[in-house]
């Protein structure tokens, strides 16, 4: 990548867990200048959100609201001439989604949602493997998680199998698209648990799982048998800093123009597939 000194004026949108990330992410970038805080809590903002989109200094939002905000949000910054980093998913709907990517391009400007887990030496890592094992011909896939009021609640969340579209990616990010052949989902005060079987367009099944429920810790495991070799793999938490690599990958984008660090085509198929799977 080459060196560049331009400084990119930025407005945080949120400061929930994700939002206060970004903020030391932002703070620690010699590339971004932090021009305001907009909060819900009054006390916590520094300017008006008409402050933030008709300010020409301001270049660029990062949004960190909750999911059900985050296509308005989106909406408001890009119409406001503004580059715009959001927090995944960048819509509930793939088409609100594909309406807002043919927004930006049509303003010229960067619409880019992180994925972070795909920034993840672990992930980077199983990548390798899985270009070395070969074409997939079966596994199983699976990821569990604390479960809250705040979760549960979906007009925050969206729809509860939406949580599931970063694994999923991850998974396509591996072995490509796949199409949803089977589901299976249940839902209680304690949480839920959805069950699908993939099966991939380059050849493959796969098993997926997403179990949340109250007070279970956040694990990933990965068993699969390829071509070559089999893959074993588990996870914990993903360490620090992806967030600062993530806020990297959107400067760079926008002062020379490089492509996503994922297929941004995929992750529009793969939210597409679970509004069809689930009816949202």
């Amino acid at each position: 990548m080459q060196a560049t000194n331009q400084v990119i004026n930025i407005v945080l949108q949120g400061l929930g867990a994700a939002g206060r990330a970004r903020l030391e992410a932002i703070k620690q970038n010699p590339h971004f200048k932090l021009s305001g805080i907009l909060s819900r809590r009054p006390e916590l903002s520094t300017l008006s959100q008409t402050e933030a989109l008709k300010d020409p200094q301001v270049q660029a939002i990062a949004i960190s609201t909750e999911n059900t905000h985050h296509a308005m949000a989106t909406h408001q910054a890009l119409e406001a001439n503004k580059h715009v980093l959001c927090d995944y998913p960048i819509a509930i709907h793939a088409q609100e989604a594909l309406a807002l990517f043919k927004l930006a391009q049509k303003k010229q400007k960067i619409l880019h949602i992180e994925h972070i887990s795909l920034l993840s030496q672990e992930h980077l890592s199983l990548k390798e493997q899985a270009k070395k094992a070969g074409l997939l011909k079966k596994g199983d896939y699976l990821f569990t998680g604390g479960f809250n009021e705040k979760i549960a609640n979906q007009s925050i969340t969206g729809p509860l199998a939406i949580l599931a579209l970063p694994r999923l990616l991850q998974l396509a990010d591996l072995w490509g698209d796949f199409e949803i052949e089977k589901s299976d989902y249940s839902q209680n005060k304690q949480g839920f648990s959805l069950h699908l079987h993939l099966k991939f367009k380059q050849g493959g099944f796969l098993g997926f799982t997403e179990e949340r429920k109250i007070g279970l810790a956040r694990k990933r495991s990965l068993l699969a048998k390829c071509e070559n070799t089999n893959i074993s793999w588990k996870s914990g938490l993903n360490r620090g800093g992806l967030f600062a690599k993530d806020l990297e990958y959107f400067y760079q984008r926008i002062t020379q123009k490089l492509p996503c660090y994922y297929q941004e085509t995929l992750m529009l198929k793969v939210l597409e597939k679970l509004n069809q799977c689930f009816n949202f």
